[in-house]
């Protein structure tokens, strides 16, 4: 009785752990392994290497820093978009490809929380790497952190919309995942989050005179700009913080698509022959 109350249990999809969480853990420990990834925090390395020598130098300007700023911002939430994007749009077709997916669905587990638990891990992966390289930007510049003009509860309300856009971002990826190859996938949301709001005005401008202008109009409209939602570089420019009702409507202009797709994504998913 004792021996066997000293054995180990395995672990299993349905114990107390919800789900989406176990789900989650997987990825998140397969993300780690990626090594394509070191790519990422190499560049922002790179960038700490010239925001550090800048220092050295004693270019302590406030437009030198503003601009270094810029630049470490942009790259803080560039980076995390890109690694949200790839992992987002590579973690359900690279699990049927290896057949890896199977198992998990042999377990007493709901589809929706599989598209869950892979939407919170992308989630966290993403934000992770954006908080780690906005930390590691501020902290090379913290004497100096905010200049003159700028507004730290303007960086405080930027932050938070750059995670909805991340959200966004996964939810999307995710969803186009399940109807699109990888590679299509990523080249499709890559467009719409850096380029989305020249690309749809360009879209409209050339469809205006067409009979179904208006329609196609319509349509556009439905997709979320991701530039109303990343607006660090409003920060470093010293725009004043947003009023709360602006602030509130960004935020459900982020969370309402980013539901709508994680629902569409849970539906496809669960009527998807894999």
């Amino acid at each position: 009785m004792g021996t066997q109350a000293l054995q180990p249990r395995p672990v299993d999809i349905g114990d107390e752990t919800p789900a989406p969480a176990l789900v989650a853990r997987v990825v998140w420990l397969e993300i780690r392994r990626k090594e394509e990834y070191l790519a990422l925090f190499i560049l922002m390395g790179l960038y700490l290497m010239i925001a550090i020598g800048a220092r050295l130098v004693g270019d302590g300007r406030d437009e030198s820093v503003a601009l270094m700023l810029n630049m470490g911002l942009f790259l803080s939430s560039s980076l995390a978009a890109v690694l949200t994007l790839l992992t987002a749009s590579r973690l359900i077709p690279s699990e049927v490809e290896n057949r890896t997916l199977y198992p998990l669905l042999a377990k007493p587990v709901h589809r929706r929380e599989v598209i869950l638990g892979k939407f919170l891990a992308t989630l966290t992966a993403g934000v992770s790497a954006f908080a780690l390289f906005t930390l590691m930007t501020t902290l090379t510049w913290v004497q100096k952190f905010p200049i003159a003009g700028q507004d730290l509860f303007m960086f405080i309300q930027a932050a938070i919309l750059q995670v909805i856009a991340l959200g966004l971002l996964a939810s999307v990826a995710l969803l186009l995942s399940l109807v699109l190859p990888k590679a299509v996938t990523i080249l499709t949301v890559g467009m719409l989050y850096f380029a989305g709001e020249p690309i749809l005005n360009v879209l409209r401008s050339v469809t205006r005179d067409w009979t179904v202008g208006p329609a196609v109009d319509n349509v556009l409209s439905l997709i979320p700009s991701f530039s109303n939602l990343t607006l660090l570089q409003r920060f470093t420019d010293g725009a004043p913080a947003l009023g709360f009702g602006e602030f509130l409507g960004l935020c459900l202009y982020g969370l309402i698509p980013m539901l709508v797709f994680l629902g569409l994504a849970s539906h496809l998913f669960e009527r998807k022959e894999i």
